[in-house]
C-alpha cells in the first residue's frame, strides 16, 4: 500500500515523456482562437479608418455620386419631357383632323345655303312681295299668291359642325395649336359663325314666324294636297282668299321684303365671308399639318 502510495498517479503525465515538439515555444506567443479574433477585428478597424479619413476620397465619393444621381434625374425629366412632347404633337394632329373634316363640312353646307337661297327663296320671296302689293286680286293673282306666298316663309337653318371646336374648349386643349396664325383665324371664323347663327338667323327667324302667322289667317291650306304647303295645289278648286283686309296683306309684304333684303344682304354676305375664312382655314391647316 505504502508503495502504492509513493508511485506517481497514472493520470498526471511525466513531463519529462513529452517530446520536445509537444512543448510550447517561449519565443512564440501561444495562439488562443479569443486573442486571434480580437487582432483581426481590430486589424480590420483600423485599415477601415485609414481608408475613411483617407485624403479627397470622401469629398470626392459624395461628389460622384451626386453627379451620378443628377444625371440620372436630368435624362429621366429629359425623356419623359420628350415624350409627353410626342404626345402632345399626336393630339394637336388629332385635333386639326377633326377641325379640318368640320370645316369641309361648314363649306359644303354654305355652298347648299347660298344655292338654296340664290335659285329657290330669293326668287319666291321677290315675286311674293311683288304679287302682295297689287292693288287689286284677280283670279290668276290670287292662284299666283298661292302657289308662291305660302312658300316664302321656309326655315333657313345652318348647321355649323362644331365637334372639334368643342372639344378643344371644353378640354383646355387650345394651347396644343402651336400655330398663331391658326388660333387667330379660328377665331375670327367662329366669330362670324356665331354671329350668323345668334344674330342675323335668330332675326330672320322672329320675322319668318309673323309672316308664317299672317299665312295661315289669309290663305286656306286645304286648298293643298295633304294641307301642306310643300305639295301642290288640288286640281279643278277654286281658290280663294281668308280675308279681304287689304292691311293684313300689306304687313304681310312688308315682312316678306324685309326677308328678301336680309338674305340678299347681310345674311348673304357674311354666308360668303365665312366660307371664305373656312376655306382658307383649310388650306392653312393643310399646309401646316401636311393634311388632305
Amino acid at each position: 500500500m505504502a508503495d502504492d502510495a509513493n508511485k506517481p498517479s497514472e493520470n498526471v503525465k511525466n513531463p519529462e515523456s513529452i517530446g520536445p515538439e509537444k512543448l510550447p515555444n517561449k519565443d512564440t506567443p501561444a495562439t488562443q482562437p479569443g486573442v486571434t479574433a480580437v487582432q483581426e477585428v481590430k486589424h480590420m478597424e483600423t485599415h477601415a479608418h485609414h481608408l475613411h479619413h483617407a485624403p479627397g476620397k470622401r469629398s470626392w465619393h459624395y461628389v460622384y455620386e451626386f453627379l451620378m444621381l443628377f444625371l440620372a434625374v436630368f435624362c429621366g425629366f429629359l425623356a419623359e419631357n420628350q415624350r409627353e412632347h410626342m404626345v402632345e404633337v399626336r393630339r394637336e394632329k388629332q385635333y386639326m383632323r377633326s377641325m379640318l373634316a368640320d370645316l369641309k363640312a361648314d363649306t359644303a353646307e354654305i355652298n347648299r345655303q347660298i344655292t338654296l337661297i340664290n335659285q329657290t327663296l330669293n326668287p319666291v320671296l321677290e315675286k311674293s312681295t311683288s304679287l302682295l302689293y297689287s292693288v287689286n286680286f284677280s283670279d290668276s293673282t290670287v292662284r299666283a299668291m298661292y302657289e308662291t306666298v305660302p312658300r316664302a316663309t321656309r326655315f333657313l337653318t345652318i348647321a355649323f359642325q362644331d365637334n372639334a371646336a368643342t372639344q378643344l374648349k371644353n378640354s383646355g386643349n387650345l394651347r396644343l395649336i402651336r400655330s398663331k396664325g391658326i388660333t387667330d383665324s379660328l377665331a375670327k371664323y367662329w366669330s362670324e359663325c356665331a354671329y350668323l347663327t345668334n344674330t342675323q338667323l335668330a332675326s330672320y327667324e322672329v320675322t319668318r314666324i309673323k309672316s308664317k302667322e299672317l299665312v295661315f289667317s289669309l290663305f286656306n291650306l286645304n286648298y293643298f294636297e295633304h294641307n301642306s304647303v310643300a305639295e301642290p295645289l288640288r286640281k279643278n278648286i277654286s281658290l280663294k282668299l281668308m280675308s279681304n283686309d287689304g292691311t293684313q296683306f300689306m304687313t304681310l309684304s312688308n315682312h316678306l321684303s324685309n326677308l328678301h333684303a336680309q338674305t340678299t344682304g347681310s345674311i348673304f354676305q357674311r354666308l360668303k365671308t365665312i366660307h371664305q375664312k373656312g376655306s382658307d382655314l383649310i388650306a392653312l391647316i393643310q399646309s401646316e399639318y401636311h393634311l388632305k
